[in-house]
C-alpha cells in the first residue's frame, strides 16, 4: 500500500527519498531515522562530507550530537557548502526521565473532558489526518503514516480529543530511531508536542507526553530520549527539564539544500 506523507509538496518529496534511503541503510547501525531525515547516528562517526552528502541526497538531514565547541566548525562548513542552517539544542535524558514522568502521571491528570487515542495499524485515515493537524498547529512535521501506524518504527502516538466536540486538542510521541547496536542504541526520539490556542495552559503537552514515555519505556525498553528544542524556547526547555531532558553538552543542525528545499526550517 502507498503511504502517505504530511506537510508541504517539498517537504513530502525529501520525506518520500529519506525513507526510500533508510530502506536501503536500517540494518547499519550508524544509521538513524524515525520517520523524518536519516541521519548519521554520530555527527563525529562520518564528520562533515558524510553529512553533507545525506544532505545532497535527501534535500535536508539533521546532524545530532554535534558538540557544542565544533558547532561553529560545522556551521562555518556548511556555510562554504551552499547549504541552509536550522540549528538546536540538542536535549538529552541526563538522569531519570522514566522515574520523572511517572511522578508527573502521578500528580496531575488530563482531566476527565479529554479522551485519548493511540494511534496503530488499525487507525483510520482521520485519526492520522487529526494527529497531523494538532503537531501543525505547534509547526511539528509528522512522520509518514506507516511510522504513525506503528508499521516502519515502533513507537507510541498519543492524541487527546475534545469528549464533548470529538475535537483533536493535543498530540505527543516517542518513536525508536537508534539501532541496538549504535551508540545510543537505548535511547528513543520523543516530541511532536502540540497543543491547540483554546487549550493550552493545561499542561497537557507535559501530561501526554509523559504518558507517552513511559509507555515507550514498558513496551520497548527504551530509558532514555532525545530531541531538538530552540535556544530561544524557553517554554520546551522548562519542559524538558521537569523530565530530566537537559541541553548544554551538544547541538543539532538541520542541514538544508536550498536547490531541492526553498523553506528556511523543515519543521518546529
Amino acid at each position: 500500500m502507498e503511504d502517505r506523507f504530511f506537510g508541504p509538496p517539498d517537504v513530502q518529496v525529501m520525506s518520500r527519498r529519506a525513507q526510500a534511503l533508510y530502506n536501503l541503510v536500517k540494518d547499519d547501525p550508524q544509521y538513524v531515522w524515525y520517520g523524518r531525515f536519516v541521519a548519521a547516528a554520530d555527527f563525529r562517526t562520518g564528520g562533515i562530507e558524510a553529512f553533507l552528502n545525506l544532505i545532497r541526497i535527501q534535500g535536508a538531514s539533521p546532524g545530532y550530537f554535534i558538540p557544542i565547541e565544533i558547532a561553529d566548525e560545522v556551521d562555518g562548513a556548511l556555510e562554504a557548502a551552499g547549504m541552509r542552517r536550522d540549528w538546536y539544542e540538542y536535549v538529552v535524558t541526563a538522569g531519570d526521565s522514566i522515574a520523572r514522568a511517572r511522578n508527573i502521571l502521578a500528580d496531575h491528570a488530563l482531566g476527565d473532558d479529554l479522551e485519548v487515542t493511540r494511534l496503530g495499524t488499525d487507525s483510520p485515515d482521520e485519526d492520522l489526518d487529526a494527529f497531523a493537524e494538532v503537531a501543525g498547529v505547534g509547526g511539528v512535521l509528522p512522520p509518514p503514516a506507516s511510522v504513525l501506524r506503528g508499521k516502519a518504527r515502533k513507537g507510541v502516538f498519543l492524541l487527546a480529543r475534545d469528549k464533548a466536540t470529538g475535537q483533536a486538542v493535543t498530540c505527543a510521541a516517542s518513536v525508536e530511531s537508534f539501532h541496538p547496536d549504535s551508540h545510543a542504541g537505548d535511547h528513543a526520539f520523543w516530541g511532536m508536542l502540540s497543543t491547540i490556542p483554546e487549550w493550552r495552559g493545561r499542561k497537557l503537552a507535559l501530561i501526554l507526553g509523559a504518558r507517552a514515555m513511559v509507555t515507550m519505556s514498558e513496551e520497548h525498553g527504551v530509558s532514555k530520549f532525545t530531541t531538538s528544542v530552540r535556544a530561544s524556547n524557553e517554554g520546551s526547555m522548562v519542559l524538558c527539564a521537569k523530565l530530566d531532558m537537559k541541553p548544554g553538552t551538544w547541538r543539532c543542525v538541520v542541514g538544508m539544500d536550498p536547490g531541492q528545499f526553498s523553506g528556511d526550517r523543515v519543521t518546529k
